[in-house]
């Protein structure tokens, strides 16, 4: 199988790379050729990411790089050392925000690179197409045809066009709320101002108000230099929170100052430092139920929810499942030079029926594995045996009906007085429930016309 080779381009004002030298070498993907180099010509190609080792304002560096920044932006890494504090903010006001201190964030910084290659995020050719999740990251670019989804693209393009209101993203693990977030802001008046993303809990809670609202020099044990918080770096930007909804309360009511008054603190600082930037927050939690019972703050929701983006569940987008399918095939088809161009009927079959707990998440892995793993060109069921055999097929007649697993049907019937018309009619009207009055979709898992269902339905 075809390696696909990345050129991995690091320019500095120093001749000492070891460090950046040796966290990119750590890099190591699946079918990825990682080629680092040190070209003396600043120039970038198809296949490039550009990593920037600057030491001063004076740089030659920096003053070539704000000729191309429109150009680059989704190619290029900065790595700085603790020292280089105002070289650092210089490139943040630029519109620049994958920037990593050495050594303290070294293995932030290969597991963003690891990132961008495995999502292809950093190709900026015509190989990327509209429509892809992993192009440009627009509003149209997010894939789904449903109506319900559909009326959610429209708010979203109503939200990041006529305001600049905080926005707050509901939706189960793997729905796609941080590639939601990243659209309004794209499409927004500020799309080139920054875009700072954190997810709360992958960060301890000890380190995350320094992250969030950064430190001075001093302010406690190893903080040799001024550190710029993630409100500093998405000023007139958007700040995303990511699983908003595992703060503890301790932060909350920090988070709550910042945005009720607009200013942040460092800490360790004495001055109030003013910001503008919309905040987008995204959980998979039941916040009204966590203010009721008082795990989130109750002014704090408020703030963050001025607008609400509810996004479904895979299995209850319908035909969407399909299309969101088939546009994988081809991403990984292509990625790893395959000639798949679709599924058969059995396997369309499940991918409708089957209850999606990890959403598109789970998904896009599913289809990864199959795709790479199939010699043939047509996806069949057997390619997704992996999730096959994790479904229960088998269920105790005994246990309680609010334990079954949601892709299961249980019927309990008279068998002397239930033909099969009857049986078939009321299997039909289980299915229907279970797709939450999608007939189209019902139509399909019965392998019946939908005339046909209404038809069945009705006699």
């Amino acid at each position: 199988m075809d390696q696909i080779k990345i050129n991995l381009k690091i320019f500095s004002d120093s001749k000492d790379t070891a460090s950046v030298t040796s966290a990119a070498r750590q890099v190591e993907l699946r079918n990825v050729n990682l080629s680092v180099s040190y070209p003396k010509n600043f120039e970038v190609k198809e296949n490039d990411i550009i990593i920037l080792q600057i030491d001063r304002l004076e740089s030659k560096l920096l003053a070539r790089l704000n000729k191309l920044k429109s150009e680059i932006k989704n190619k290029i890494l900065f790595v700085f050392n603790e020292a280089n504090a105002l070289v650092l903010s210089t490139v943040v006001k630029m519109g620049f925000t994958d920037v990593f201190v050495f050594p303290y964030e070294i293995f932030k910084f290969t597991s963003y690179l690891s990132e961008i290659i495995q999502n292809n995020t950093y190709r900026t050719d015509a190989s990327i197409q509209p429509g892809s999740f992993t192009g440009s990251y627009g509003i149209h670019s997010i894939i789904g045809n449903s109506e319900e989804f559909r009326s959610i693209i429209e708010l979203a393009k109503k939200v990041s066009e006529k305001s600049r209101a905080n926005v707050l993203i509901l939706g189960e693990t793997g729905t796609g709320k941080g590639l939601l977030a990243r659209a309004i802001h794209n499409h927004s008046k500020k799309s080139d101002e920054p875009f700072v993303d954190i997810v709360c809990t992958a960060i301890p809670e000890s380190l995350l108000e320094s992250e969030l609202f950064g430190y001075e020099a001093g302010a406690f044990t190893n903080a040799k230099s001024r550190k710029y918080g993630l409100f500093e770096l998405a000023d007139k930007g958007t700040l995303f929170l990511d699983e908003i909804g595992d703060l503890s309360l301790n932060i909350q009511s920090k988070l709550l100052r910042a945005i009720e008054k607009k200013v942040i603190r460092r800490l360790g600082g004495t001055v109030d430092i003013p910001f503008n930037s919309r905040i987008i927050s995204a959980t998979n939690k039941d916040l009204e139920l966590m203010v009721e019972k008082k795990l989130f703050r109750r002014d704090l929701y408020h703030r963050l929810n001025v607008i609400s983006i509810q996004i479904p569940p895979l299995r209850e987008r319908g035909d969407d499942i399909l299309l969101l399918a088939n546009h994988f095939i081809q991403e990984y088809s292509k990625q790893f030079n395959k000639e798949i161009k679709k599924m058969d009927n059995d396997l369309k079959q499940f991918m409708l029926g089957y209850t999606w707990p990890g959403n598109i998440r789970e998904m896009r892995n599913a289809i990864e594995r199959a795709v790479l793993l199939s010699d043939d060109s047509v996806l069949r069921l057997k390619d997704f045996s992996n999730i096959i055999n994790n479904v229960p097929v088998n269920f105790p007649l005994g246990q309680r009906e609010e334990k079954l697993p949601p892709q299961i049907i249980r019927i309990d019937l008279n068998y002397g007085t239930t033909n099969l018309k009857k049986l078939t009619k009321h299997y039909a009207r289980e299915v229907l429930n279970k797709t939450k009055g999608n007939k189209s979709q019902a139509a399909k898992l019965l392998g019946i016309s939908r005339p046909k269902l209404d038809s069945l339905l009705k006699n």
